[in-house]
């Protein structure tokens, strides 16, 4: 019997996770995609978070001949201390594990494999602003530094949750009698308010979308408010400091940046973002990240048999 050797990697956030494996026959390849829930543990919980991700890996290895040889790296969004990545990594392998079969899995972070998807294995920096922002880079001797990350409560500057807060701050305080923007009739019309007592108590009693707040201030810059604006500039030079702080931390990293996330797909604020970047890191080389983080898993989860 021929051997076969399965090589999956899942990228796996708070909506949804995506597989892409392959099979490994006599020298051919066959490669399968998955799509399922998201597995952030800490919005799902730990056993379903384990649960979502061995049911997929199942799921795909159904179509397959027998396996003697599975290799897994999952980057799991939330789940960034090692306690937690053991914990599902020790959930995964001991779900496939036999005497027949040899498995490797790794669990790591949702921000690592977006790093090995735009750089394999080499230096570099990678920016990512989505619902939440992080800054994460690999020296050229393999050394890890990570800036932010630290969630809403705490931090993630440029963030979608942290635009849409200012948004919100702005509205607050225009009622008050502070700078006008259009921002009080792009809320109006977005969630029905239209007063202080209906700020409050949408924001308050409610469980409130405050990151669907960031596209409308998005737009509104784009239209010229000045307000947005600067809400804009204020949130993109906090991420572009952090990328300093990396920086200070080690010289010994490729200078390069690579920007993704849900919040750098938008046009105009991703362009506010690379201008600050630009003039604050002029040296350095600043681009978007052509290829899904998927792609990082998947080379690391062939690494793991190398």
């Amino acid at each position: 019997m021929s051997a076969t050797h399965f090589v999956a990697g899942l990228d796996s956030g708070g909506s949804k996770t995506l597989l892409r494996g392959e099979y490994l026959e006599n020298g051919a390849s066959t490669a399968i995609e998955r799509r399922g829930e998201g597995a952030n543990p800490n919005r799902v919980g730990m056993d379903q978070s384990t649960g979502i991700l061995i049911d997929l890996i199942r799921d795909a290895m159904e179509e397959s001949p027998p396996i003697d040889r599975l290799s897994v790296c999952a980057g799991v969004s939330g789940a960034g201390r090692e306690d937690e990545q053991e914990v599902l990594a020790n959930a995964v392998r001991q779900a496939f594990a036999g005497p027949e079969i040899s498995v490797s899995v790794e669990v790591v972070h949702d921000a690592l494999i977006a790093l090995d998807a735009a750089y394999d294995d080499g230096s570099g920096l990678v920016l990512i602003a989505g619902t939440g922002s992080v800054v994460l880079a690999r020296t050229r001797d393999d050394t890890l530094l990570r800036v932010g990350g630290w969630g809403h409560v705490l931090g993630d500057p440029g963030s979608g949750y942290a635009i849409g807060q200012s948004g919100l701050r702005a509205v607050a305080e225009a009622y008050d009698g502070g700078a006008d923007t259009v921002l009080c009739s792009c809320l109006r019309e977005h969630s029905s308010i239209h007063s202080r007592e209906r700020l409050i108590h949408q924001v308050y009693q409610k469980e409130f979308d405050v990151q669907s707040v960031a596209p409308l201030v998005v737009k509104a810059a784009a239209d010229g408010d000045a307000v947005a604006t600067e809400i804009l500039r204020t949130q993109a030079s906090g991420l572009a400091e952090q990328v300093g702080w990396v920086l200070d931390r080690a010289d010994a990293i490729e200078p390069r940046i690579t920007m993704l996330g849900g919040m750098v797909r938008n046009d105009h604020y991703a362009q506010i973002l690379r201008r600050i970047l630009g003039e604050q890191f002029s040296e350095w080389s600043v681009s978007f990240l052509d290829k899904e983080p998927v792609t990082g898993a998947l080379r690391r989860a062939h690494r793991l048999h190398s």
